[in-house]
């Protein structure tokens, strides 16, 4: 990974988040009801995501996020994790794709050793689990590896 994105602001790489399930809801509504959300990726510092296009986020908008990895031998979730937009660019379809932050100090569940751990537990095995596929694809797949000379 010597080379990186310019457009690339995080600090930390960032972890695929394909068996992550996220629901959210602005942070103002006090009735309001969660929605899907499309999980991008995953740190345990925040997540990314799409969502309906109906709905629209602004940079600064505070939001609650569910986060729930689905596994084969069960599931791990957080509720009413509170997060912050940090930024909103598109996605490859166009679509918003919103870079949530957590709010490690917003509450006293937030700042609980518990959360901190189990966010580290869903990014260890997003860690992992990519590692993993990354050893059993094809080489031709492996983007760095297949250079053409043209």
């Amino acid at each position: 990974m010597s080379e990186q994105d310019p457009r690339e602001r995080r600090k930390l790489r960032r972890l695929p988040a394909a068996e992550l399930k996220l629901e959210w809801r602005p942070r103002k509504g006090l009735f309001t009801r969660f929605q899907a959300a499309d999980g991008r990726d995953f740190t345990r510092h925040g997540v990314s995501m799409t969502i309906n296009q109906e709905d629209s986020l602004q940079t600064g908008d505070r939001v609650e996020v569910n986060v729930q990895l689905l596994m084969e031998a069960g599931a791990l979730g957080l509720d009413k994790l509170v997060a912050t937009v940090r930024n909103v660019r598109e996605d490859e379809n166009n679509r918003p794709l919103y870079g949530l932050e957590f709010e490690l100090q917003a509450n006293r569940a937030m700042k609980s050793d518990q959360t901190k751990a189990q966010l580290g537990r869903i990014e260890g095995i997003l860690e992992r689990s990519e590692k993993l596929k990354l050893r059993i694809q094809p080489i031709e797949d492996i983007r760095s590896f297949n250079r053409s000379t043209d």
